[in-house]
């Protein structure tokens, strides 16, 4: 009798084991289905650093599985490919852009991917800037540290948002002194189709430069943001809502861009875009921002 009840409970520890296991496991690759192709490895890097932001829908898990799991390991091999190239041909170079986010949630849209939970933000964004970036030849840096989580944990209002990104900034620029360019990453407020635009068949976000004139030294700032907003518009013709300049009572005015005339603000899409659509405007400010900086006697691209 004492024996068939050690062994039942044996049997209930060892399926509770398997079925835990079983579900970590479904957990890592249910996120990667129905994502772009284009960043789901940028996507699946960053969610290693991030997990507790990705949550499990288990119906959806049962459901979905087997083809995820398959796509998850014909793109493993890829991503392992792609980061070892990474390794070779970067590891010598330093990081000379800086990417942010002052407001750290802005959120994309999401209904494509909202069966899995997955609420694709400004964050996202950074490592797409990036891995476009390190493609032509630039290495950057992006900033870990959640503003707003910081903001929070001080008790301190949103609008002190610029506050705490210029001291992760200084902060950045001290342990990276070979940093020249600092990109701030937005996501407007505005409705879908004013953020949306298709340039040769395909859906880009449009962006947006924000400029504030009330940094001493606007004129050094908004030189720069002319050179990249030409370059857009003479190769994405209307992707660019243009330079918006702001100043006066209820807004910041400066933006941190007294730090550097390299500075910028940039607003990526608005709350209708796609992740997609994002990742597609990303790839044009990659080719902005190389132009500017190839042009340019600071620095040089090997």
């Amino acid at each position: 009798m004492i024996g068939d009840i050690l062994k039942q409970k044996i049997i209930k520890i060892v399926f509770i084991f398997i079925l835990f296991i079983t579900i970590y496991f479904i957990s890592y690759t249910v996120t990667l289905k129905d994502l772009p192709k284009n960043i789901i490895s940028i996507l699946n890097r960053k969610y290693k650093n991030e997990k507790d932001n990705y949550k499990l829908d288990l119906v959806s898990i049962v459901v979905n599985n087997w083809n995820i799991k398959k796509s998850f390991n014909k793109t493993k091999n890829n991503i392992s490919a792609s980061n070892k190239n990474e390794e070779v041909l970067f590891n010598n170079i330093e990081p000379i852009v800086y990417i942010y986010n002052t407001h750290s949630k802005e959120e994309y849209n999401y209904q494509k991917n909202n069966v899995y939970n997955i609420i694709p933000t400004v964050k996202e964004a950074n490592y797409i800037l990036e891995s476009e970036l390190k493609k032509l030849g630039i290495n950057s840096i992006i900033e870990t540290n959640d503003t707003i989580d910081i903001l929070n944990m001080r008790s301190l209002p949103y609008s002190d948002s610029y506050k705490i990104s210029r001291e992760l900034l200084e902060n950045k620029k001290l342990e990276y002194p070979s940093l020249i360019y600092f990109i701030d990453l937005h996501r407007d407020s505005v409705e879908r189709k004013i953020t949306t635009i298709e340039i040769d068949g395909k859906s880009y976000a449009k962006t947006m430069f924000l400029l504030g004139l009330e940094n001493p030294n606007y004129e050094e700032n908004k030189k720069v943001m002319n050179v990249l907003n030409t370059f857009l518009e003479n190769n994405y013709k209307g992707l660019s809502r243009g330079i918006y300049e702001k100043k006066g009572r209820g807004v910041n005015g400066v933006y941190n861009q007294d730090f550097s005339s390299n500075a910028i603000l940039i607003e990526v899409g608005g709350v209708g875009n796609t992740i997609d659509e994002v990742s597609n405007s990303l790839k044009a400010i990659a080719n902005s921002l190389y132009s500017y900086i190839e042009s340019n006697n600071m620095t040089k691209i090997e």
